[in-house]
């Protein structure tokens, strides 16, 4: 009995190390990607060696679809599905979706491929299998270059020092949404787009935010969308390229406009909207300005995507994109007066502890002393010709904006917090805010080009652009302090 038990485990044994070295000996399996299925063969792309026809598996019925992975013997049968995964092996963006397949952009390069993603749209950035004919996945819209956003919660009260301004962006650009249909009987329709300009850090991003956040919420499109981009994100090395990332951008507005309001936001529109022939490196500005006012003027129809444009280069961008019919209102966006930086001011102290007991108005006494020298009438810098003689002067509310007096808050706080971690005064002084002002200006007075175009027009008036043009080119030097004067190396160079 015994015997009998030792002899069929020997056999046992035996089976098992036959087959370890049939499985040893026999070749390894080839692997491919499932391209499409039809009822009697399967479309599969095998790594290494290019597209085949084979004949479905019965036995794998269910299992083989378009996009797993199987793995075939030496004949190409089909074996098995793999237990791996495509790792994919680049990203493309999708220009064009259509019933049965998808046009995709690919380093300068378009072609039609297969998708496994029921749910891509244009716009998007999908990742295509080893054999380049089938998008495998589709990367998180966060992860895209032009998103889709959900428009952001920024009310007007949010926003100081620019009251002026908004009751004119209210009455431009919202009104005519509120009240469609009276607009209507006066053939008047909402605006298509707006430009913003004005000098840098006065808050033309958070306007344009809050554009979009009000006319959401008056009009009733709770859902609304926000696209936001800077405009060097649109260029691409890839002839033609750029004009695609432009025609993608409106693309992705459309499809969702006719529900909801889209607000196309592109920042530092100078840099792509170029006036045409102004470069003298490359050509490729000049075509992406037709493409632009082509998107623009197809916009007829719809009603619910407005452009809005922001720069502090005004005069650079093209006049074919400025003309009513595209962008209908330019507004600026001014440098803060004196009321609006206590309100600016007041905006990024609140709720942040300060000396003594402020509360409401005496808050203000805090900033009462900075805010006065900076709308002090005595000058920083002058203005002179190459025989000295002065021109014009520049005073501190010429450098004043939104984001320094962010930049001045911001610095107090960590003087205060300096201050309270070694055992000292808690909360914010006047002494940190002056400080912190001394510093600010300062820093930002050693540079000749803190100056834009609009400052030198608020400075000499109608010859604005003439004395700035003059600077640029070096004609024309600054005085800082008692006998300091410092020559515009830009021009010179």
């Amino acid at each position: 009995m015994a015997k009998n038990e030792a002899m069929e485990a020997l056999q046992r044994e035996n089976l098992l190390l036959k087959s370890e070295v049939e499985r040893l000996s026999s070749p390894p399996f080839r692997a491919g990607t499932v391209l499409d299925t039809g009822k009697k063969t399967v479309r599969v792309f095998v790594d290494g060696s290019g597209t085949y026809e084979i004949g479905h598996n019965e036995s794998l019925n269910g299992k083989v679809k378009r996009g797993c992975r199987v793995t075939l013997n030496k004949d190409l049968a089909i074996v098995d599905s793999s237990e791996f995964s495509d790792l994919g092996s680049q990203v493309a963006t999708v220009d064009e979706v259509e019933p049965n397949r998808i046009r995709v952009e690919l380093k300068g390069e378009h072609k039609y491929v297969l998708s496994i993603s029921p749910d891509v749209r244009a716009g998007d950035e999908v990742v295509l299998d080893s054999s380049g004919l089938l998008a495998i996945e589709k990367l998180s819209r966060k992860k895209t270059k032009y998103n889709l956003e959900r428009v952001p919660q920024i009310p007007w009260d949010r926003i100081g020092g620019l009251e002026e301004t908004i009751k004119s962006i209210r009455s431009e650009i919202e009104h005519p949404f509120v009240h469609r249909e009276v607009y209507a009987r006066y053939g008047s329709s909402p605006i298509k787009g707006a430009l913003l300009f004005g000098p840098p850090g006065c808050g033309k991003t958070l306007v344009a935010k809050a554009i979009a956040y009000n006319l959401a919420k008056t009009t009733g499109h709770e859902d609304g969308h926000f696209i936001s981009i800077k405009g060097p994100e649109i260029l691409n090395m890839w002839l033609g390229n750029s004009e695609a990332n432009v025609r993608r951008i409106y693309q992705s507005a459309r499809e969702v406009a006719n529900g909801a309001l889209v607000v196309i936001f592109i920042d530092e529109a100078e840099s792509i909207f170029r006036v045409r022939g102004s470069s003298v490196s490359t050509d490729a500005y000049d075509s992406i300005v037709p493409q632009l006012l082509t998107e623009m003027d197809g916009l007829e129809e719809n009603h619910n995507i407005i452009t809005l444009l922001a720069t502090n280069r005004e005069d650079s961008i093209d006049p074919a994109v400025l003309r009513p019919g595209r962008i209908d209102r330019k507004i600026k966006i001014p440098r803060p007066s004196r009321e609006g930086a206590y309100e600016i001011f007041g905006i990024y102290l609140k709720d942040k502890p300060v000396q003594g007991l402020f509360k409401g108005s005496k808050r203000e006494s805090l900033t009462h002393e900075a805010v006065e020298r900076i709308y002090s009438p005595e000058p920083v810098c002058t203005v002179v010709n190459p025989h000295g003689e002065a021109l014009g002067s520049f005073t501190y509310r010429n450098m004043i904006s939104g984001a320094m007096i962010k930049g001045i808050v911001d610095r107090a706080c960590r003087y205060a917090i300096e201050r309270e971690t070694v055992g000292g005064t808690i909360g914010i002084g006047k002494e940190d805010i002056s400080r912190a002002l001394d510093t600010e200006l300062r820093e930002n007075l050693e540079l000749d080009q803190f100056f834009v175009e609009s400052d030198w027009n608020d400075v000499f008036g109608d010859k604005g652009k003439q004395m700035y043009e003059a600077h640029k080119r070096g004609y024309l030097q600054f005085r800082k302090g008692p006998g300091q004067i410092q020559t515009a190396e830009r021009g010179q160079q």
